[in-house]
């Protein structure tokens, strides 16, 4: 009898403690990797947003030969996903889908493992560019669930696998560094145009290249709900460039949207401004943000070709883009240059 209530008495002080544990323990289980790479933010982003490209430089595909990998909706946007089945013991099997993507600055995946055993975890991924050059951190969070993250004190997932994320970002670094020495950049045809005299609505402000996106998504809104109060008619969206400063990483833009001249609009932070009538050459780019360089290289070479001397601002006028379409092949920005 004493030895059945001693052991009672066990069971209740171990269980106790592990109610303890399991409540002051963390319910998950954490890594962080870092590599710097030798290319601009948006050139790694353009890598990293593809799950196929993920596919390509993940360790754990690179060690499991018999894997098999099944992508599912847009490569590169928001819910695509990419399920993946192999080896028990290597990859196990799983699904991984993007659920946040801000264009050269996060992208972020949940991934679920299904086998050998259920867990699920957050992964994401921030670049920070400086000088051209981009460190990308890599964030993965696991979840380990009451009570079983009591576990957590004898198994620590960053010992375990951390070389693994290590491994992974060396080879997404040498991928990228080799890619962008070795990229060809695109030739877009110029057109020539007559720009008509254009009054302006704008936000214009100092920006860092990589607060762009965020810059043109707060400001832009503005623009319209004051804008719909003068001109029924919806205008295009547009963004004004006054300046371009690569060294320092920032820029004097603004955000921008056409009204009837002689408009007024009663908001502190809106200048009306009015652009004359100028002669202009023009290029029709389709695609993502991160290769408009190439469409403004090939202005560039076209006004030195023909001795022409261009006017600030440059115009870039967002026809289609992420608010109105979510392939990206299909975005359509017209840029215009000014000229003498």
């Amino acid at each position: 009898m004493k030895f059945l209530k001693l052991s009672g008495v066990l069971l209740l002080f171990i269980t106790g403690i592990t109610a303890i544990l399991s409540l002051v323990m963390p319910v998950k289980q954490k890594i962080k990797r870092s590599v710097t790479i030798k290319a601009p933010a948006a050139v790694v982003y353009e890598h990293l947003i593809k799950l196929e490209n993920f596919n390509r430089w993940s360790v754990w595909n690179n060690q499991d030969s018999t894997v098999k990998n099944t992508i599912t909706g847009t490569d590169g946007m928001v819910g695509a996903s990419s399920s993946w089945m192999g080896d028990p013991a290597i990859s196990g099997e799983g699904k991984i889908e993007i659920i946040t993507a801000e264009e050269n600055k996060t992208v972020s995946h949940t991934i679920r493992f299904v086998k050998p055993k259920k867990r699920n975890a957050l992964s994401t991924f921030d670049l920070d560019e400086k000088n051209g050059y981009t460190t990308l951190t890599w964030n993965f969070d696991m979840a380990t669930p009451r009570p079983w993250n009591i576990f957590n004190l004898l198994y620590s997932l960053d010992k375990q696998v951390g070389k693994d994320f290590d491994a992974g970002l060396a080879a997404l670094k040498t991928t990228v560094e080799k890619n962008a020495g070795t990229a060809k950049s695109k030739t877009y045809q110029v057109g020539t145009m007559n720009f008509p005299a254009t009054t302006f609505a704008i936000i214009r402000q100092q920006v860092k290249l990589n607060d762009m996106s965020t810059f043109f998504a707060r400001h832009l809104p503005i623009l319209f709900e004051e804008a719909a109060k003068v001109n029924g008619a919806p205008a295009t969206a547009s963004g004004l460039y006054y300046r371009w400063d690569e060294k320092n990483q920032e820029a004097d833009i603004a955000a921008a949207l056409a009204v009837p001249p002689g408009s007024k609009i009663d908001n502190p932070i809106i200048q009306l401004i009015d652009i004359p009538a100028s002669k202009a050459v023009f290029v029709n780019y389709y695609g993502a943000y991160a290769r408009l360089r190439d469409a403004y290289a090939s202005i560039d070479e076209y006004l030195a070709a023909h001795n022409l001397k261009q006017k600030m601002p440059s115009i870039e006028q967002y026809f289609s883009g992420p608010f109105q379409e979510t392939d990206t092949s299909k975005w359509l920005t017209k840029i215009v240059f000014l000229v003498q």
